[in-house]
This record gives C-alpha cells, structure tokens and sequence, in this order.
C-alpha cells in the first residue's frame, strides 16, 4: 500500500510506536506501518485464502468486505493512540518519550496513569464508539487480542473516567486529534466518507472477522515476515508496496483446495480409495449427490461397511457445492485420530490440490505420531520424492491447528468452539473454511454432547456441511 495521504500525516501520528525491541534500542515500528502491515495481510487473506463461503457466511459482498478489511487492518491497534501504552513501549523504546514530546505531546510520569485500567484493545473500541462507529466493528476491534471487552461505563465517561490514561494532562485534546486524524486517514483510505457508512455487523460476521483480524495481526507482528526498522530511518514512506508483498512472500501459505467433485463414479472411487464402493457407499454416494445445499448428515451403519471412505467421498462433492476448502475429521481419542491420520493423507494424494498443501493432527500427543513428525520434519516420501502434502509452520500450536486445509484431531478441537475460550474466533475460522465429518458420535455422553449441540448451532450459521458417524445412534440424539 502506498497512499500519497500518508506523506500529508502529522509529524505527531508518524511518531506514534506500536512496536519495539526489548533488547534493541534502534529498532522499532511505527504505529501506521504495523497498521498498514495488518491491512495488507488481511485483504491477502480474503482474496487468496478465504473460501468463498467464508465470505457468504460475513454477508459482503468482496469488495465491501475488502474495503472494511483494510479498515479494520488501519484502526484494530487505534488504542495504542495513548500516553498510557506510549509510556509502556518507552520502556523498550527510551527515545519515544522525547520524541512525542517534540511533536507537541504530553506523556505523564507512569505514576499518574493506570495501565490495566484500559489495555490498548478496550481503549481502541472505547474511542471508536465514542466516535459513532458501529457496535459490531468496534467490538472487532476490541476483541482482536483473543477476548471481547466488558466495561460497564458508556464510553465518554470511561474516558473521563480515566482521562489520563487517553489523553495526559493535557486540556487542548491533543491526544484526540491525533487519534480522530488516524481515524480519519483509516476511513478515506478505504473509501468511507463518514463512520455512519461503515456496515453492521451480525454476530457471527463478528466472529469471523475478529478470527480474520487475530490472524492478521500475528502475521503482521512477526518479525521474520515483517521485521522492524532502524529508529533514524530516513526511508519510512518508502516501504510500500515492497514490504507487504515480500511479507506475505515469506509467509507462503498454500493456495486453498478448490474441490470440483460434483459426482463420484465408481471408477473415481476406487482412484480414491483402492477398491470398488460396496452397496452402501453407493446409496451415500448417490444421496450427497442430489444434496443441493448440504446440511447435517447422519450416516448410521455397523461397524466394518466403509463409513470412512463413504463420508470422505461425500465430504469432497459437499465441499464443491458448498465452496469449502478442506476438511476437519473429529474423532473420539487420540488413538482413533491416529488411525484415522494416514488414511486421510493417502485420500488427500487423490485430489487436485494445485500443489502444496497442509495438514494436521490435532491432539496433545501429535508430536509423537510417525506419519505426522514424518511430515513436520520436511515431508519427503521413501522414494525421495516431495510430498505434496505439509505440516505448514504458520499453523502450528494449538490455537492455530485448524486453519490447516485437512486435519485429523480428537473431538474436543471441534467441542471448544463451544466455550468461552480465548482466540475461539480462531477455531471458529477454520471451522467455518471447512466440511466437518464426527466419528463414534455414540461414543459421546450427556456432557460432552451438550457442547456438541452448541457447536452445532455455530456451524449451522455458517452454513457449514456436517457429516455425522455412528453405529448406533438413539433416537432422541438423531432428532
């Protein structure tokens, strides 16, 4: 991104740090470069990794939901705006104190100001609904370290409440000019003349989207795709488009799956899976195919009859007809994920993935699976040949493990988007990318099933097919 507005900045917004080096006093990041950093990466993701049915599932059209992308990339770090977080970053950054204050900002001593009171995300969705934006974006921004905002006081008097903190000792608003130029910037450098413009949001857009801007936001602030500059750099406007394009370079995620399966002879099949479909996977077979718009599918045989292949073929020609672009296997342990890991590799050889892409085995103990460290540790068959398939570095950790295209992992992974739990929006995105197939769902009790409903319930609204096994299934449970 290179807006010419950015040369018209004041002194005092370009002087404005996000970042800093706690062991490096030369190098930092100015607020407007994260910010640009985290704009660029979010309409990267929308155009080149987001599935189309994401996008349906947000209720923009693409080009709206690019605009608002980039505006959410601009303001999410709009908190930082602040003598109370400018205060903390100088102590990695000694120079930055001097520095405002040549621009013509006030910064109190730290004993005069309560930082916990309003960490950088509250005070962001403070100061955009003090500034008339939308309760949905500005709850996106509030919640893009992983957890919505609670304040009990109405903006402008948790403003006045901890009036230091916003805004120093200063009487002349400085502070709030600086913070309403970049609001400002932000807007017209997406298109919007006014924040009344700015859509609601639904919910479930509001997950989505904070689970796109948490992502984002770690991209960006990873030094090794976006390294800090020198603090006496003279070349700061120059950065861009160079420095977004060469991050996401670096960060090389895999084009997404683009399933094209609309039916599956038994020719395909046995090109899938190494033997012809019996009767029953035909009848499945031929079910998903006339599903127009799929839903939740309960598939309930006994043990032995191919319900793995069966809900595999079925999981390919739903994903084409719902837009998705992969595939999350629940199962009910560790061992049975296990199990189930290499068969899903030895499918995914079958489909047309354009090339590289990644995988998962997500349970606590995947470290000490064969056929998952075999690919962590550089993905190379016993003929020396590359495989296609890859444990990409980027979604690895627990939070992140279900943005990977196909992934294997026990229930709970599909369970926790069901509770309360930090960085769920995560889970939520990947979820939301793909076709979710629940294996032994007999298997789960009173509690655990309960938590099932509610995820359920997620998936429904976003439209996401479920495919679920069992080999006896009770009746009340079906319903």
């Amino acid at each position: 991104m290179h807006d010419p507005q950015i040369e018209e900045l004041s002194r005092a917004v370009r002087n404005i740090a996000a970042k800093a080096k706690r062991d490096d006093t030369d190098v930092w990041l100015p607020l407007w470069i994260h910010a640009a950093d985290t704009a660029e990466i979010m309409c990267s993701l929308i155009k080149y990794w987001l599935p189309q049915a994401s996008v349906r599932a947000i209720g923009l059209e693409e080009r709206q939901l690019l605009s608002l992308a980039r505006f959410l990339g601009l303001v999410h770090d709009l908190g930082k705006i602040t003598p109370v977080f400018q205060r903390r970053i100088a102590e990695s950054l000694p120079s930055q104190i001097s520095r405002l204050e040549r621009a013509g900002l006030s910064i109190p001593v730290a004993g005069r100001m309560d930082p916990a009171k309003t960490p950088h995300a509250l005070a962001g969705e403070v100061v955009l609904l003090n500034n008339s934006c939308p309760a949905g974006i500005a709850a996106v921004v509030g919640a893009h370290h992983g957890k919505p905002q609670g304040f009990e006081l109405d903006p402008e008097t948790q403003i006045t409440a901890f009036f230091t903190n916003y805004n120093g000792t200063s009487r002349g608003g400085d502070w709030e000019r600086i913070r309403n130029e970049w609001l400002s910037f932000s807007l017209k450098s997406c298109g919007y003349n006014d924040v009344q413009l700015l859509p609601e949001l639904s919910m479930k857009s509001q997950v989505l989207l904070t689970g796109l801007l948490i992502m984002a936001d770690w991209i960006a602030s990873n030094t090794h795709y976006f390294p800090l500059i020198p603090i006496d750099s003279e070349s700061e406007l120059t950065v861009y488009p160079d420095r977004a394009i060469a991050g996401w370079d670096r960060l090389s995620l895999p084009h997404p799956w683009a399933p094209t399966c609309a039916g599956m002879s038994d020719e395909l099949f046995n090109n899938r899976f190494g033997f012809f479909p019996n009767e029953i996977q035909r009848a499945i077979i031929e079910t998903a195919k006339n599903v127009v718009k799929p839903g939740i599918f309960i598939l309930e045989a006994q043990m032995g009859v191919g319900k793995t292949e069966a809900a595999l073929a079925a999981a390919e020609m739903f994903a084409a007809a719902s837009g998705r672009t992969g595939v999350f296997f629940a199962l009910p342990t560790q061992a049975t994920s296990n199990a189930i890991f290499p068969r899903l590799l030895d499918w995914t050889k079958g489909l047309d993935c354009g090339g590289r892409y990644s995988v998962n085995l997500a349970h606590g103990k995947a470290q000490f699976n064969d056929d998952f460290r075999h690919l962590f540790e550089g993905g190379v068959n016993v003929g020396g040949e590359e495989e296609d398939a890859a444990v990409v570095q980027w979604f690895e950790g627990s939070k992140k493990s279900l943005l990977a295209d196909f992934v294997v992992g026990t229930v709970d992974q599909l369970l926790m988007a069901a509770l309360r739990q930090k960085h769920v929006m995560l889970r939520h995105l990947g979820l939301g990318n793909k076709v979710v197939i629940i294996d032994e769902c007999h298997a789960y009790d009173a509690y655990m099933s309960s938590y099932l409903a509610m995820a359920l319930r997620w998936l429904g609204a976003y439209r996401v097919p479920v495919i679920v096994l069992s080999a006896t299934l009770p009746t009340e449970k079906r319903r």
